[in-house]
């Protein structure tokens, strides 16, 4: 993992897990304030971790801008110091990739500590009274509070949070005293007193209004071009080979298919799913087409499912364990010596698409879409929101930044994640255009037959079907709903078909694996046994029993993580 430790104040004691690994030009001491770095060394040049007369500067991850930002005659170092110099505290606004750090001046006793616009890289801080400890990884956290007895409770509301909504909600943790530093945050600690300042929220959009989408689509393009080139030059910067994820899906395909348009070709595909199913047939015919290297790697049994308390190690039990296994069950094969960033199509489909699948009032009345609704009532979060526009918004924040950004801490551990839909240029772009233009992926899709017509050759996964804006559909509660899909639909609310994860038609079919491996069944039934008693608060307990013993494999796989969390951490 790329990331850092600091410790503030009068305890002042790192975890015992990294005083043990770390060398010492990797900690930096100074008065009551203690630094360690830790790397995976990649993308070091764009990295500092630096002590000088007046300051510390600390910077993980990729900044995809720094040649543009690099002063004539001086070097990365002083390009920064220059940049707060001239900035002020947000100078790190000017940055663009998936970044974290901080900076310290010494004169005025005064941290920064930022994550970058998005939240794409994690940092978590402990904050009782002048004492700090301030980390990207949250294990360290929980390893700097047992080493220094200090106490902590399990945060209720949290825990129901996971067991509904499947992640966090706002900066909340499963830890009452551990908050995590929100997308376009940046926590300023002056003389022992902390003040979280937001420096960036992307914008606004609107329902509807008068667009020219010819016109749109021509811009798109060109800074859809523009957030690829910058991504993929970075690997050409460090001479990396291009390690590109791709599925059925259209995000990682646009990725992978205009970057190779473009003249990014030496692309390694790596593809992992039940084997048979569509994310590797479409995803095989793809990288064969375009003569890429390609890696598949089968799910089939969910026997990484196993692997719960080496995720949980990682989120700390923020997230539902299981998407991050999946992939973490590929990647922690791959020698990243010579390959670069993972260039993924994260959330592409809620950018040039959007998170709203249906104008339907009634989901204004709840925040929605919840991997469970039978504890709904207890704890979850649930707001009433006044227009589309500032659900939309919400939902980017919450299931997108707190969500789907989880799943960046498995590559983060061997090199760095970037999906070109995270630019933030360009996602200021697509929030320009009206809600109704990007609903059911009709600019989306649009765009993809207008330019990349050969890319729409290919099945999409999610309809099983070509991409195509002429599809017949009809409205069935402010959704479009593709007439083909109707009669599987029907089918399924009348129990009379299987819902997809039943069967081994899914990418992740836990159902399926549940029911039929009977290895992993016990697996996770025993951890359920073994670990449930570990629930102090009787309520809570009760329900977890409810949940795992009457609930759908999703259901179980929410239970077994917050039980692992707590195992781990409590």
């Amino acid at each position: 993992m790329n990331g850092f430790n600091i410790s503030i104040g009068s305890i002042g004691k790192i975890g015992k897990s990294r005083e043990t690994q770390t060398n010492k030009h990797d900690i930096i001491a100074y008065k009551d304030i203690r630094l360690n770095n830790f790397s995976n060394n990649k993308f070091e040049n764009d990295n500092l971790f630096v002590e000088t007369i007046d300051y510390i500067i600390v910077l993980k991850g990729v900044i995809l801008n720094k040649k543009d930002l690099l002063k004539p005659s001086l070097n990365w170092e002083d390009t920064v110091k220059a940049l707060y110099l001239k900035e002020g505290n947000g100078f790190f606004k000017k940055f663009r990739g998936s970044f974290c750090g901080a900076f310290y001046n010494k004169k005025e006793d005064k941290w920064i500590v930022f994550t970058d616009h998005i939240g794409s890289k994690a940092l978590y801080y402990y904050k009782k009274g002048e004492v700090y400890f301030i980390s990207s990884e949250i294990n360290e956290i929980y390893a700097f509070l047992k080493d220094n007895n200090l106490s902590y409770n399990l945060n209720i509301e949290s825990a129901y949070n996971l067991l509904s909504y499947g992640f966090m909600s706002g900066d909340n943790t499963l830890c009452d005293d551990i908050h995590k530093i929100m997308a376009g945050n940046y926590l300023c600690i002056r003389k022992g007193r902390a003040e979280m300042i937001n420096y960036y929220k992307l914008p606004k959009s609107r329902l509807e209004g008068n667009v020219n989408e010819d016109e749109i689509i021509e811009t798109l393009d060109i800074k859809f071009r523009e957030a690829i080139r910058l991504q993929f030059e970075k690997d050409r910067e460090y001479s990396y080979k291009h390690l590109v994820t791709l599925s059925g899906g259209l995000d990682s395909r646009m990725t992978s298919w205009v970057a190779h348009k473009m003249g990014y070709v030496d692309q390694l595909n790596l593809t992992f799913s039940q084997s048979d199913y569509l994310d590797e047939t479409i995803a095989k015919k793809i990288a064969t087409d375009l003569k890429h290297e390609w890696i598949f790697k089968a799910l089939d049994n969910g026997t990484f499912l196993k692997d719960i308390d080496e995720i949980n190690r990682l989120t700390g039990g923020s997230i539902l364990y299981y998407g991050l296994a999946h992939s973490n069950s590929i990647l922690k094969y791959i020698n990243f010596d010579n390959l670069g960033l993972v260039h993924t199509g994260l959330l592409g489909e809620y950018v040039i698409g959007c998170f709203i699948p249906r104008l339907y009032k009634d989901d204004l009345k709840t925040f929605g879409r919840k991997y469970s609704r039978t504890l709904e009532n207890k704890y979850s979060t649930s707001e009433s929101f006044k227009s589309f526009e500032d659900l939309e918004l919400a939902l980017i924040y919450q299931r997108g930044f707190n969500g789907t950004n989880e799943g960046n801490k498995i590559v983060q551990i061997s090199s760095e994640s970037l999906s070109p839909f995270y630019n933030v240029d360009f996602w200021e772009y697509c929030r320009s255009i009206p809600i109704k233009n990007r609903m059911d992926h009709r600019i989306y899709q649009k765009w993809i037959l207008s330019k990349y017509p050969e890319a729409a050759n290919y099945k999409w996964e999610k309809i099983n079907a070509k991409p195509s804006i002429n599809r017949l559909s009809i409205n069935y509660k402010g959704k479009q709903v593709p007439i083909k899909k109707l009669p599987s639909s029907i089918l399924q609310k009348l129990g009379l078909k299987s819902l997809p994860k039943s069967t081994k038609n899914h990418m992740n079919p836990l159902e399926y694996w549940y029911n039929t491996n009977n290895d992993l069944r016990t697996f996770q039934d025993t951890y359920f046994e073994e670990n449930i008693h570990r629930i102090t608060d009787a309520g809570l307990k009760s329900d977890c029993q409810n949940l795992y013993n009457l609930g759908n494999a999703t259901e179980k796989n929410q239970v077994l993580t917050l039980l692992s969390a707590i195992k781990l951490n409590f």
